[in-house]
């Protein structure tokens, strides 16, 4: 049962943004599902389950649309970034009222520029508005499945390799696509954090079993880090060392991390890829990975 709360924004006709409540949090997660198709999980307590795990400040970002005491939508409003924006579909007629109450409190606040993140299906909207598409991702996915030995040697990571492998991806990126998109930069040490992250869990449980690197006399060759996040594998990082590309060591990286997680039990392994990273998206698909959903889209507002 809907528990009036104060307003966030002064309602729009028929709509109105309060903070979620812990208590509504699968009326939230369920609104929030059928309103997308690029998400990593279609279980709604895989959602519930994580957002009641945040910390209580982080869990104040999330703000559902109410309207008729019921939720009919969802979003994150962090800083100046909106994200996990959804409408259920009957809810869609009031895009524009929602987006607006979404930028409302970043605008009362101060800013020069406002990110969005949506999914492609809400991107008309978003435009009328005067978002700007930055980049966009998309989920793919595959069957876990057990293959021929690699013709390259490989070994699990081990967490001394934490250094080379921050070097390795370091290099890896540099001049990349997604660089150019802003993502996949930073500081060494910030770098450092993003790996040990990674072991620790910061993308998900990691599953070092299902992990690989490939060295030669030059060093690293090739990383493959695979994670478990929302409730499925995920390849959260791939890299293959310039001067070795296109020699098939990104195939055997990925085969090898789909024949562990057969072993493992696992039945997929899912990956986000960049649109535009031409290369990357013809690895996947020659591999049988296939899009999942609409494309996630990150645009930007200029104020």
């Amino acid at each position: 049962m809907f528990i009036p709360r104060p307003r966030i924004q002064p309602a729009m006709p028929g709509i109105e943004l309060v903070h979620l409540e812990s208590s509504e949090a699968e009326a939230y997660w369920r609104a929030f599902l059928a309103g997308r198709t690029d998400v990593p999980s279609t279980d709604v307590k895989v959602h519930m389950d994580r957002y009641l795990s945040l910390p209580t400040e982080e869990q104040r970002t999330y703000f559902a649309f109410i309207e008729s005491s019921r939720i009919v939508g969802t979003v994150r409003i962090a800083g100046a970034s909106i994200g996990s924006f959804s409408l259920l579909p009957e809810a869609r007629r009031r895009m524009r009222d929602a987006i607006l109450l979404a930028t409302g409190p970043i605008l009362q606040g101060g800013t020069d520029r406002i990110v969005a993140s949506f999914e492609d299906a809400y991107g008309p909207e978003f435009e009328a508005l005067g978002f700007k598409e930055s980049f966009s991702r998309v989920r793919m996915e595959a069957p876990a499945a057990k293959s021929d030995p690699p013709a390259v040697p490989m070994a699990h990571p081990e967490v001394t390799d934490v250094d080379a492998i921050v070097a390795f991806l370091m290099g890896v990126y540099e001049g990349h696509i997604e660089q150019q998109l802003g993502m996949h930069v930073g500081t060494e040490a910030e770098w450092r954090e993003y790996v040990t992250g990674i072991w620790k869990g910061d993308s998900g449980g990691y599953l070092p079993r299902a992990s690989w690197t490939s060295k030669d006399a030059a060093g690293l060759a090739g990383v493959a880090l695979a994670t478990e996040w929302m409730g499925s594998p995920l390849l959260a990082e791939l890299g293959v060392r310039k001067d070795r590309r296109g020699q098939g060591l990104g195939r055997a990286l990925v085969l090898a991390t789909l024949g562990a997680l057969a072993d493992l039990a696992h039945d997929r392994l899912a990956l986000y890829v960049t649109v535009g990273n031409d290369p990357a998206m013809a690895l996947y698909q020659g591999l049988g990975f296939r899009q999942i959903g609409g494309r996630t889209v990150t645009a930007v507002r200029e104020l």
